[in-house]
């Protein structure tokens, strides 16, 4: 199987949506949807495809409280532990820089708030760039994106949103494919891209069972 799919595929999709006072989160599957949870930042979903099971978090980080952000990461991770599944996603816009506490811990190089994660989580953009042989591409964007032209920041562009993917040990490990930013595009009527941040799209091969 691949994951994601692109968004053509998904003509007979199903969907989870989470509208609440801070922000709008939406998961997508080709999948039937089997479980449906949310957290603070977080929704989280379970579906099933070839004998594999999934639980995928679309997370949004607030960008003003580090504390907030250790807090509600700890708390994500803690909600997908509860879920036995055999692969585990961790997608979104985590307000927080590789050199953060939060990407620290998810990646297993500290802990935070006396928890642990293990497994650790992988940085699909970093994996890809170590395949590849180049550096992860940054999706706030401040010099290109016209969302931001004209303004004189004193801070700098940066990689803040991120696909995970947990340890599968003692299970194989999954094949990345490929991965790459989309809505870099400016559109010639708004003068506008799609969003303030790029996204990220990764295709991830997993071996069917038996295989």
């Amino acid at each position: 199987m691949t994951w994601p799919f692109h968004t053509s595929e998904f003509k007979d999709s199903y969907c989870h949506i989470l509208d609440d006072e801070y922000d709008g989160l939406v998961v997508l599957s080709k999948y039937p949807i089997l479980t449906k949870r949310h957290t603070n930042c977080a929704i989280l979903i379970t579906c099933e495809c070839e004998n594999n099971t999934f639980v995928v978090a679309n997370v949004h980080l607030p960008w003003d409280s580090m504390a907030q952000k250790e807090q509600y990461i700890v708390n994500i991770l803690k909600k997908i532990d509860e879920i036995d599944t055999d692969y585990a996603i961790l997608a979104g816009d985590f307000n927080c820089l590789e050199s953060s506490s939060v990407h620290h811990y998810l990646t297993g190089q500290r802990t935070l708030l006396n928890s642990e994660a293990n497994p650790c989580w992988y940085d699909i953009a970093e994996v890809y760039a170590d395949i590849t042989h180049s550096k992860p591409e940054n999706t706030l964007d401040l010099r290109n994106n016209p969302r931001w032209k004209g303004e004189n920041f004193t801070y700098t562009s940066s990689r803040l949103d991120r696909i995970y993917i947990r340890d599968t040990y003692p299970k194989s490990p999954p094949l990345l494919k490929s991965f790459s930013l989309f809505g870099k595009n400016i559109d010639e009527q708004s003068g506008y891209c799609e969003s303030d941040h790029y996204g990220v799209v990764a295709e991830i091969r997993i071996a069917y069972q038996g295989l």
